[in-house]
């Protein structure tokens, strides 16, 4: 189901917002943005400098309004309005556009509304697979995350009690009340140590190093749980990936779900551009590949061979155990999922069917390639 959902908001975001170019643009307008309203927040501007902050700043927020205006009549017109406001972009859109209008409607400062501009940076994490990753992240590892929060409020506040109760009679200011002690306990429990409240009894000490030690234990615990989530994550946007790219090829078409499944998390994608070697004549052949999608060129005598989408090739070398007879270049941007020899073994020792039919397009190209130089 987490698979379904991410696949289906990934045409939605993909429709909304154009490619490179336009991120680009998008980026550099916010970044003008955010360096007008700092220099706006300065005291003391003379007036040439406030007109051309106020042409900048309007002029960013002209942008995003078109651009909201745009996104909205597009997908309206596409019949995905419905989609757009599921998919929460449009509460970004609205924050990067209405905060400072309406703020300067009511009467607010023209500093002060402008500052609400820094809701920009929204656009940009909108269209960032990183951040869309870390939300997937959250969502997924909400529990264990939640988790780790309640212990870090627990630790917190048996802390500042310790300390309040520990501390008080030494340092009444420091430690007398419980809202003073939190703060020590914050600083403490986050390794930050800014050094503005110490214990100065034994036991307060004693007790500080305990919180110091459980705060390097609960953030490592958070970092963990991030950090497994993000793998985690990884693999199943490259399983769905490479599902997708092995459904696309047909010597794959055969293997019923359970061995897609299998082929899918043993192939590696390999994103290759234009004009790049794949395969070195004379070395060690311990993988071979299929071409998702592009061309490959195999030098063979008397003429090259072009692979397009739906061939393999480096499986002689797996085969025979020897190395590659053949340079393999790119002639496209290419899309190969690649297999290992060990992975290579484990498939063919469950789908003899498919080893058995590998085998026979090999000895094909073997015979039909003059000299033998196809087999890679």
């Amino acid at each position: 189901m987490r698979i379904n959902r991410i696949t289906r908001r990934v045409p939605v975001l993909a429709y909304l917002r154009a490619g490179g170019a336009f991120r680009l643009l998008q980026f550099a307008i916010v970044t003008a943005g955010l360096i007008a309203i700092a220099i706006n927040t300065m005291p003391q501007q003379p007036e040439s400098r406030l007109a051309l902050l106020n042409v900048v700043l309007w002029g960013c927020l002209a942008f995003f309004i078109a651009e909201w205006v745009s996104v909205i009549v597009r997908v309206n017109s596409a019949g995905r309005l419905a989609d757009y406001l599921k998919s929460g972009v449009w509460i970004i859109d609205a924050l990067a556009v209405l905060p400072v209008p309406v703020a300067l409607a009511f009467g607010a400062p023209k500093t002060g509304a402008w500052l609400l501009g820094v809701l920009w940076l929204l656009k940009l994490a909108s269209v960032s697979p990183g951040i869309a990753r870390l939300g997937r992240v959250i969502r997924v590892e909400a529990k264990p995350l939640l988790s780790v929060l309640v212990i870090f409020l627990m630790v917190l506040f048996f802390a500042a009690a310790a300390l309040n109760q520990v501390e008080r009679e030494a340092q009444p200011d420091t430690f007398g009340s419980l809202p003073s002690a939190l703060w020590w306990a914050v600083v403490t429990l986050t390794t930050t140590g800014y050094g503005d409240a110490v214990p100065v009894t034994a036991l307060g000490r004693i007790v500080g190093g305990m919180v110091m030690i459980c705060g390097l234990g609960v953030f490592g615990l958070l970092t963990g749980i991030l950090a497994t989530g993000f793998v985690e994550d990884g693999r199943r946007h490259n399983f769905v990936q490479n599902w997708d790219l092995v459904k696309g090829v047909p010597f794959f078409r055969s293997l019923d779900p359970a061995g897609i499944i299998e082929i899918s998390r043993m192939l590696r994608r390999l994103e290759l551009p234009e004009n790049t070697m794949v395969v070195h004549r004379g070395r060690q052949g311990d993988c071979m590949y299929f071409v998702a999608s592009g061309e490959v060129e195999v030098e063979v005598e008397p003429d090259p061979i072009r692979l397009g989408p739906g061939a393999f090739f480096g499986e002689m070398a797996l085969l025979g155990g020897g190395k590659r007879n053949a340079d393999v270049t790119t002639t496209l941007p290419t899309t190969l999922l690649v297999l290992d020899l060990a992975d290579f073994r484990t498939f063919t020792a469950h789908h003899p069917e498919l080893a058995v039919e590998i085998e026979a397009q090999a000895r094909k190209r073997d015979k039909s390639a003059t000299g033998g130089g196809h087999h890679q």
